[in-house]
């Protein structure tokens, strides 16, 4: 028996960052492989790193604030709480103040002229980030309540000029993932899902505390998985540029996988669910009750053990993006980007090391994600320019498997910024973002194995909402 969930639906479309520069914050990405207004260009295409005549060195500085709500769509939703609490239809639970519910982004790009054909770039900055947070007692609390998911990607590449319009690049790449994952630990509504259908197998349980007081279920309790990894990748890109006022970019990604990674799984134990796993372990009333509750008591005691190792695999989408920028005028560029990105081939499953037990199997049927962007600079004065845009991108998960720990849905991006170049060698840059994702049903999922572990049954909508602030220095020499 594992009395929890992980519901690491936090590795979709939702949490991949294009959010890399100050700039393409304010324009919503139009125009990310193509442009090369900063040095960020080398995240998305390093063939446009050619577009670099002097040495260009980018300080991104962003905070990323999430809002997550959920409104029960019934009576008696969720599980209990140990004050004997449920959620009621049309019940909202919100939690949008502190301190933890924003994220920082710091950036550094780095782009260096060799030659007037070639140009070497670096890059330090985070590829995917995600952060939710819920009300502590909301019905869907046993599929997760928190969720930091950060991912760092450094890059190493270069841009090389073919001819005078068109050039090659290509960068390799490491990335760092960690995730942190809260919920709460429901042992009656596991223990019931163990037993037979009909049957309240926890107060079964605490029917023999008679005859021994161990066997009484424990009050929730909270849960804790921390995972961290590594994964190598390289991206490929090409930039045309048929006029002087027209560039075209196009590169690709293969998809990220991070095998191996490591963690630990915590469940905080007190007196009770010490007792209660004592009892499961060496208690000779489960020796003849247990097969008739469907409960293994010595792997179930196992499976509660306060701190144990965990292991995952997971693969990432491939990225393929075509950027169009185009010199409309002296005071304006017009610019959009198509990404494709391929979540089909992205697994949930999370074992223990030491026996290779399931901790958990999540169904998700990830999906195809597209975005389409445009965007738009326009040259108020010589050392003043504003940038907007505006993007649209379909969610990764539907609503028969999407739960409260990944609200993902289909959503949209607005932009908008300045920046301002004191001198030829300084440009700074502030932007702000809206991200609207629409809201979605959650508790739908009824594919999560083993079954103790999918979160208890509950019925909503989850709602997610994020805003960027970003400031950015770049200095030339």
């Amino acid at each position: 028996m594992t009395a929890f969930t992980l519901s690491q639906q936090a590795f979709a479309g939702a949490t991949a960052n294009d959010n890399q520069s100050t700039m393409g914050i304010a324009t919503a990405g139009a125009g990310q492989a193509a442009e090369a207004s900063d040095a960020a260009v080398i995240f998305f295409n390093p063939a446009a790193l050619t577009r670099f005549k002097r040495i260009e060195v980018l300080n991104v500085a962003s905070i990323a604030t999430f809002q997550n709500d959920y409104t029960s769509s019934q009576n008696n939703d969720g599980p209990p709480t140990d004050a004997g609490t449920r959620g009621s239809a049309g019940q909202f639970f919100s939690r949008k103040d502190g301190y933890d519910s924003a994220l920082f982004i710091p950036g550094l790009f780095v782009a260096v002229p060799v030659t007037p054909k070639l140009v070497v770039g670096f890059s330090a900055s985070g590829s995917h980030g995600l952060l939710t947070r819920y009300e502590e007692n909301f019905p869907g609390r046993g599929s997760g309540r928190e969720s930091d998911l950060k991912i760092t990607r450094v890059n190493l590449g270069f841009g090389y000029k073919l001819s005078p319009t068109l050039s090659i690049g290509a960068n390799g790449s490491v990335e760092r993932y960690f995730q942190s994952i809260k919920l709460r630990v429901n042992f009656r509504d596991a223990v019931n899902k163990l037993g037979p259908d009909g049957v309240d197998t926890a107060a079964l349980l605490d029917g023999l505390a008679l005859l021994d007081p161990r066997a009484e279920v424990p009050d929730e309790t909270d849960g804790k998985l921390r995972v961290f990894g590594k994964s190598f990748n390289l991206q490929a890109g090409l930039l045309w540029e048929p006029t002087e006022k027209t560039r075209i970019g196009v590169s690709y990604r293969p998809k990220s996988k991070f095998d191996g990674n490591q963690g630990e799984l915590t469940i905080n134990e007190n007196g009770r669910t010490a007792a209660f796993r004592e009892f499961l372990a060496t208690s000779p009333l489960l020796g003849v009750g247990g097969p008739l509750l469907g409960v293994d008591a010595q792997t179930a005691a196992g499976d509660l053990a306060p701190q144990q190792q965990a292991r995952q695999n997971i693969t990432l989408a491939d990225e393929f993006r075509l950027s169009l920028f185009h010199h409309y005028s002296p005071k304006l560029d017009l610019m959009a980007t198509y990404t494709y990105q391929d979540y089909t081939d992205t697994f949930l499953r999370y074992e223990r090391v030491s026996n290779g037990r399931v901790i958990q199997d999540v169904p998700q049927n990830f999906q195809i994600t597209e975005s389409y962007r445009i965007g738009l600079n326009y040259k108020m004065y010589k050392r003043l320019t504003l940038h907007a845009g505006y993007a649209q991108e379909n969610g990764a998960v539907g609503d028969d498997l999407r739960i409260p720990i990944l609200p993902d849905n289909d959503r949209r991006f607005y932009g908008i910024g300045a920046s301002f170049s004191p001198s030829r060698d300084t440009t700074i840059s502030v932007a702000y973002q809206l991200l609207d994702v629409d809201a979605g049903q959650v508790g739908n999922n009824k594919q999560v194995t083993p079954v103790e572990v999918s979160g208890g049954s509950f019925q909503g909508v989850a709602d997610l909402d994020a805003e960027f602030y970003s400031f950015s220095l770049i200095q030339r020499f």
